[in-house]
Formats: C-alpha cells, structure tokens, sequence
C-alpha cells in the first residue's frame, strides 16, 4: 500500500510499524549493509509479554527506530514518534517496509490491526536468539511491559487493546 493521506502519514509519525524475521535480511541488502549494521543505525527492539500455557514469555520485534531515540536497543514502549526512514512525507524504504506497514493504511480497522500485529508476534518467537545476538546482551523486558501485563492479569485493562485511539492505527 502506497497512501499519503494525513491519516496514514500520521501513523508513520506515531510508531514504526513491525518487521518479519525474513524482512531484516531484505533491508540490510537494499541498503547494502550488513544485518548487525542495521540494527545499530536503524532498528530497535519492541518487547512484548504474551501468556504461555506456564508461564508469561517475552517476545521481541525488530521494528524502525523512531528519529531522535537511540537505536540497537530496547524501545520504550510508551515511546512515540517518527520513524527512521519517513523522510519528506515518503518512506525511504518503500519497496522493503515493515510487513506492518505495507499491510495496514487509513482504511484498516482495529480488530485487523491487532490480528496483524498478533500474527507478526507470533513469527518472532522462534527468533530470540537471533535478536539478542544483534543486542549483544541478555533480552529483559522493559518494567512498563511487565507493569501493563500485571494489569491485564487483575482485570484492570483489557486484555487486547489495539494499538491506536483510532481504528487501525499503528500507534
């Protein structure tokens, strides 16, 4: 998808949409870089808490780095902002974007986002490893993370809560 309407531009200046393991590959050759290049100038780390039949597992997404926030690391997850490659109103990357972001624009509804979302999670699981060679150190989850899991654990949020204030925002 290819829009630049104010509403799909806005999602781009909210919070980077997610990639697939298989995309980071496709990224650091278009820009011809190499992978642990990538994550250091560009990428960061989205952690999410998901329920396990045991216990709670985290899981973490390699998303765009937001402009001004410090990539190669652990994104704060209250973090908004710009991504990376959004320059001049166009995506730098167009052609090897994020997965989320080819898939959701203005016309997207909340429910979709989060089936996108959750389908996108469950891809990085097997992927840990492969994130924390790229981070260099043990992954821990940010203490927001575990505070708003918590909360969904006592009832106090719902239990899935799309990412935006609007359908189909990516924010």
């Amino acid at each position: 998808m290819d829009c630049s309407c104010d509403r799909c531009q806005s999602l781009c200046h909210r919070k980077p949409g997610w990639f697939t393991p298989q995309e980071i590959e496709l990224v650091a050759r278009k820009l011809n870089v190499a992978i642990e290049d990538l994550f250091k100038d560009y990428l960061t780390i989205d952690a999410v808490l998901i329920a396990g039949a045991d216990r709670p597992t985290g899981v973490y997404v390699l998303a765009p780095a937001i402009v001004g926030r410090k990539s190669a690391t652990i994104a704060d997850p209250t973090a908004r902002g710009s991504c990376v490659w959004l320059k001049n109103g166009k995506c730098d990357i167009h052609a090897v974007k994020p997965a989320e972001c080819r898939a959701t624009d203005h016309s997207t509804s909340g429910r979709d986002s989060d089936m996108l979302r959750a389908s996108i999670l469950k891809q990085w699981v097997p992927y840990k490893k492969f994130v924390q060679n790229l981070y260099g150190r043990k992954l821990k989850l940010p203490e927001a993370v575990k505070e708003a899991y918590r909360k969904v654990k006592r009832g106090a949020l719902p239990a899935l809560a799309h990412r935006g204030e609007n359908a189909g925002n990516r924010a």
